[in-house]
């Protein structure tokens, strides 16, 4: 009897010990997720990747160092630096253990490589099993990188899964209608197979 319950005070004081300094790790990469943030908004980016580094290698296991690492790179890529960007989606992508927010930052890492001029990247990057909430938005990106590659039918089938799955709260998807009337206009322009150019 006496074994047990010492046992069970052992385990009941080790949990409180876990809970306390997740808790603690948990504000420190609060604060300093807060600094990065107003360093970005004063637009002071060397000290706002001094802190992001700080937490992604300090506090991985908390859920800021996802969030600073894509702050990071949407500043990174707003100050045309591709390569320091996509270095910060890649960190979320092999580390972060929120599902959603790996998939945003498979979304962004595609347009990215779009913007690079690698649509092949693009479309492997987007290649995965559950797109979940991201289906229309993955499904738009993939249309891009279709049409930059010359696969116009892909290019089609993607931006026509992207107007099936887009929902009211997405915002307006015009853009993607305009970009699959393109498509067809561009088909449209092709001489017919063996025809003479005049």
């Amino acid at each position: 009897i006496l074994a047990g319950i010492i046992i069970a005070l052992l385990i009941i004081g080790g949990w409180r010990y876990w809970q306390r300094r997740v808790q603690t790790r948990s504000a420190a990469a609060s604060a300093l997720y807060d600094s990065m943030t107003g360093a970005l908004s004063a637009n002071q980016g060397p000290e706002a990747l001094k802190l992001s580094d700080s937490i992604t290698s300090e506090y991985a296991d908390t859920p800021y160092a996802a969030q600073a690492a894509l702050a990071m790179a949407r500043y990174e890529i707003q100050n045309s630096k591709p390569d320091d960007s996509m270095k910060m989606l890649n960190w979320v992508i092999q580390h972060s253990k929120d599902q959603n927010l790996v998939l945003l930052a498979k979304l962004r890492l595609a347009r990215v490589k779009l913007a690079v001029g690698d649509p092949q990247a693009a479309v492997d990057v987007l290649t995965v099993k559950d797109e979940g909430g991201f289906a229309a938005l993955y499904a738009d990106v993939r249309g891009d990188a279709y049409a930059k590659l010359g696969n116009i039918p892909k290019a089609r089938a993607a931006y026509g899964e992207a107007l099936a799955k887009w929902s009211d709260d997405m915002g307006d998807k015009s853009l993607i209608q305009m970009k699959l009337n393109s498509l067809a206009a561009t088909m449209n322009a092709k001489p017919a197979a063996g025809a003479k150019p005049k």
